[in-house]
């Protein structure tokens, strides 16, 4: 009787196969919602709800302070419907915020620096308002995650929010820093003129004539944060951990600038031009028969020092985790640098080409340095997070690749096509990373089910289910 097909078995593979063809057509629906995302991937959609963050900060300051005291915030004065990303975005607006009011008063971020601005005074408040802005900034930072820990609301997208606010603060302490140490991001003889700079301490500072100028040393306190930034996040993406050693930019590094403007609006921002802190030193070994740096005396302002001491951090973090990385992952990780490197050098070859640029336009290229260190930063990010491969080539870096290129062949190009091309080119930029960003916000809050800034109301089931 084998060969006989009763009506049990029979509407039992009827119901078998109307099960299978059900699990296709699910199966293809799930398929047809990855395929509509414009950024996620389908391979990123599975794979970003199993994200799991793993890092440490081994801060000494972090551990015994800012940590504790993040953690008294979230216990005893913050509610438990306010979400995550929404206190991290209050840290940032408190950064845009004192941001701002310095552009107000130091559009040329030099202006502190009464040598160089007689016709206004600009008030020390700005500085005590960035001081407190910074910790603040710092607490809020530290108080999203515990505060997503104790509301259960942890998420791949509140890192990668989180990862993207450090990125776009990072201009904002760096450019305030410059305007608080009055620094001139340029030649001190283009602005007043070779007869009154000559004599200025400028002309006299050892590292502004090693690293090419003081456009440089601005270049530097921009960049070294940024660099520091992206290998930190670099390293990240291949170990899959982010690990802030004993002495970081997230823990001291922040109170460290806070206390340089806390320095600036209670001595006055001068206080940085003077090179009082290396003559004192000087004059100390004198005492006791050392005379070896007696040529020094006069030529090291004590804003030479933060700007040493930030290049020094830089090539320890780099020391400290390249090398293991490129020994580890080989060529791969070589490859993922090369954006990041092609950005800094076609910034300092800008800079260094063009030595009046960041007088004429100094704000446009913050932002434009800011845009294209967030984009790729940004993009690393979430790539380690949905284990893709970070693209090398970042086809926004193209123009200021081509301009340098023509820059450093010689190519003459006047001051004011240069200047509205970087203007037009940072607007353009921003658009589109503005979108960008939104954009992946949205697709990944779709992906989890979740709000970006909400984490009570429940999200409606997705159009593309």
């Amino acid at each position: 009787m084998g060969g006989l097909t009763t009506p049990a078995t029979s509407s039992a593979s009827s119901s078998s196969i109307m099960d299978a063809n059900n699990n296709t057509a699910s199966q293809n629906n799930n398929d047809n919602k990855r395929a509509e995302y414009y950024y996620l991937t389908p391979n990123a959609v599975k794979r970003l709800p199993n994200y799991q963050y793993n890092g440490a900060d081994l801060s000494l300051l972090y551990k015994h302070v800012l940590s504790p005291l993040a953690g008294w915030c979230v216990d005893h004065l913050t509610p438990t419907w306010l979400a995550p990303n929404a206190i991290t975005s209050i840290g940032l607006c408190w950064m845009i915020s004192s941001y701002c009011v310095i552009w107000y008063f130091c559009p040329g971020m030099y202006e502190a620096n009464t040598e160089m601005n007689s016709e206004y005074t600009v008030p020390s408040a700005i500085f005590l308002l960035n001081g407190c802005a910074m910790l603040i900034y710092q607490t809020l930072d530290n108080m999203d995650g515990k505060q997503a820990r104790k509301t259960g609301s942890s998420s791949p997208l509140g890192l990668l929010f989180d990862h993207g606010c450090d990125a776009l603060n990072s201009i904002f302490g760096s450019a305030n820093w410059i305007a608080a140490m009055g620094l001139l991001p340029g030649s001190v003889n283009v602005l007043l003129g070779e007869a009154s700079g000559s004599a200025n301490v400028q002309n006299k500072s050892y590292l502004s004539e090693l690293l090419g100028g003081d456009a440089m040393l601005a270049t530097f306190i921009i960049l070294s944060p940024m660099t520091a930034f992206f290998v930190s996040t670099w390293e990240q993406y291949f170990t899959g951990k982010l690990i802030l050693p004993v002495f970081n930019g997230a823990s001291e590094g922040l109170v460290m600038g806070a206390s340089l403007s806390f320095i600036s609006y209670v001595y006055g921002p001068m206080i940085w031009q003077q090179t009082t802190w290396t003559d004192g030193a000087i004059a100390f070994l004198g005492d006791n028969g050392i005379m070896a740096f007696s040529a020094m005396e006069g030529r090291v302002r004590n804003l030479d020092i933060v700007v040493l001491s930030s290049i020094i951090a830089l090539v320890q973090e780099l020391l400290g985790k390249v090398p293991f990385v490129i020994r580890s992952y080989g060529k791969e990780a070589m490859r993922t640098l090369i954006p990041h490197i092609v950005f800094v050098i076609s910034t300092i070859v800008i800079i260094t080409t063009d030595s009046t640029i960041f007088l004429r336009i100094p704000r446009t290229m913050c932002h434009l340095i800011s845009g294209l260190f967030v984009e790729q930063t940004t993009q690393i990010m979430l790539d380690h997070m949905v284990e893709e491969k970070f693209s090398a080539i970042r086809w926004v870096m193209l123009p200021q690749v081509a301009l340098a290129a023509a820059m450093a062949a010689g190519v003459a190009v006047p001051n004011e096509y240069v200047d509205v091309f970087f203007m037009a080119y940072t607007a353009v930029l921003w658009v589109y990373l503005a979108l960008k960003l939104k954009t992946h916000v949205n697709e990944i809050c779709d992906v989890l089910g979740i709000w970006c800034f909400d984490i009570v109301s429940p999200r409606p089931k997705s159009k593309r289910d």
